[in-house]
């Protein structure tokens, strides 16, 4: 079962219900290319334990979609609840319960998204070219230090 945090926040595990607004999380926070509704059911179906929500003030803010070897094949949040560390609490509680070292495809002119997942301790460890189509994907990866590290904080 997924953890509650404070401050009204809490992560859970997806429900069929929560469709609608990962659907539109994924309006606002991927105008270029969105999974289709088809792919994030396929994903729920897949990844029962792995495919969170974050519920902040009575709405689903973020969620992430990750296997248990540390792939993950999405995250977001709404973009009116960044900023406010919604984004770390699912990628330390990915972190918390996958088997393996977290490791994503990124987009390479997504300069946002590189920088937050630097600063939870990914590195970049290869380049995927025209994997978007229009964008090349950046590999990244936790580094090993700092997963050393986050483990001994545990």
């Amino acid at each position: 079962m997924a953890d509650s945090a404070v401050n009204c926040n809490s992560i859970r595990t997806f429900r069929a219900g929560d469709i609608p607004h990962i659907m539109e999380i994924e309006r606002q926070a991927f105008p270029k290319g969105r999974y289709p509704k088809e792919l994030i059911l396929e994903y729920a179906r897949k990844y029962p334990e792995s495919f969170i929500v974050l519920e902040q003030e009575n709405d689903l803010a973020g969620y992430m979609i990750y296997d248990r070897g540390g792939h993950i094949f999405s995250m977001a949040v709404k973009p009116a609840f960044r900023r406010r560390g919604l984004g770390s609490m699912m990628f330390t509680y990915a972190r918390k319960h996958a088997d393996g070292k977290l490791w994503l495809e990124v987009r390479s002119k997504n300069t946002g998204a590189i920088r937050f997942y630097e600063s939870m301790g990914m590195r970049v460890r290869g380049k995927v070219p025209r994997y978007y189509e229009t964008d090349d994907a950046l590999v990244m990866a936790m580094d090993h230090g700092k997963l050393e590290q986050f483990k001994a904080e545990s």
